[in-house]
């Protein structure tokens, strides 16, 4: 088990939320975004929160700022290639059609929320992602963090105790 350091400038906390989500969903993402920004007013982790949006890589590639999204995708999916998860079903890839050409092109859909965390900048997990048996999902991550493990895929014993208390309390947010 990782304990998190005095200095929670070595731990690093980047929420990612999909730009078009529909407005049922905005409520939960404030109570999401409030709850990773109280990791930094705690003193747990730096905290950064993007925005991003599906994108077909090929043109992206054309744009002046170039690859963002794609880039930020392939390093979450070497990250889960090495420590054996998937990314699927939440980040998927699916061929869209052209009205250009006959030529299909590649789109990566992102989830509506996703947590990497790195320590030391190493990138130690991404949520939500899987290791075939069981989905690992972005407030499991927040409450593993919260407990003070920065490693919190590898120890799931760790978590559970953690999200049946969140559940007993009836807030699913821990907030």
């Amino acid at each position: 088990m990782t304990e998190l350091p005095e200095q929670a400038e070595t731990i690093r906390a980047q929420l990612y939320l999909r730009q078009r989500t529909s407005s049922e969903i905005i409520q939960q993402l404030k109570k999401t975004v409030t709850r990773v920004r109280r990791l930094e007013a705690d003193g747990i982790a730096n905290v950064e929160i993007k925005s991003w949006t599906t994108v077909n890589p090929a043109l992206e590639e054309l744009t002046d700022s170039g690859p963002s999204v794609s880039l930020t995708v392939k390093s979450f999916q070497a990250w889960a290639d090495r420590e054996g998860y998937t990314l699927r079903p939440a980040f998927t890839q699916r061929e869209t059609t052209s009205l250009i050409s006959s030529q299909p092109a590649v789109e990566i859909q992102v989830p509506i929320v996703c947590l990497a965390v790195y320590e030391d900048d190493e990138l130690r997990c991404v949520a939500p992602c899987s290791d075939g048996d069981r989905t690992y999902s972005v407030e499991m991550c927040l409450a593993a963090l919260e407990a003070g493990l920065t490693d919190p895929f590898a120890f799931q014993e760790h978590l559970e105790p953690i999200l049946e208390d969140t559940m007993e309390n009836g807030d699913e947010n821990g907030s």
